[in-house]
């Protein structure tokens, strides 16, 4: 798939067509298609962290496990994420691993800058910076790959008791 592919995984339409199936949808998020001056920034900060780290000439696993923790809160500004929706949740598949969100799990689906955000939280909280997941999308496609992840929030069962939320908030 390319950085601006969002298509059903599997035969036949998928949610974004929506049909009564629910078959799953995937796409690609490129960071550097979408958003090259962030991305660069991101990769420019991890070397600076890295810089640092070797520069304090720490054991090398000790540096090592620094670097890994520096680097992991800033991956997903550079690195390609693959997202999936389906009926039972959503994931997004990047560098160091698979992050997944059953429907059950999500309290509030909120329009970000980049995509949606799944939350276990109704209302906005401190701790969404942390026990959310942010569904990057590509930009030609945002509104249509938000509107199957509504609609596959909805099919999960979820989407009645939580509460959907606008670019704005409201």
């Amino acid at each position: 798939m390319t950085a601006d592919a969002a298509t059903p995984a599997g035969p036949g339409p998928g949610l974004g067509a929506g049909s009564p199936s629910g078959a799953p949808v995937a796409w690609t998020f490129d960071p550097w298609h979408e958003r090259p001056a962030a991305a660069g920034v991101a990769l420019l900060a991890v070397l600076g962290f890295w810089l640092a780290i070797a520069a304090c000439r720490f054991p090398l696993l000790i540096a090592l496990a620094l670097g890994a923790v520096a680097a992991a809160p800033l991956l997903p500004g550079f690195a390609p994420a693959a997202c999936r929706v389906d009926p039972a949740g959503a994931s997004r598949r990047g560098l160091l691993g698979t992050v997944r969100r059953e429907w059950r799990d999500v309290r509030r689906v909120e329009d970000v800058p980049v995509g949606v955000l799944l939350s276990p939280f109704e209302r906005r909280s401190w701790l969404d910076a942390t026990r959310s997941l942010t569904l990057p999308m590509p930009g030609p496609r945002r509104a249509e790959l938000r509107g199957c992840v509504r609609r596959a929030w909805q099919i999960g069962g979820a989407g009645a008791a939580g509460v959907e939320r606008g670019a704005h908030g409201g």
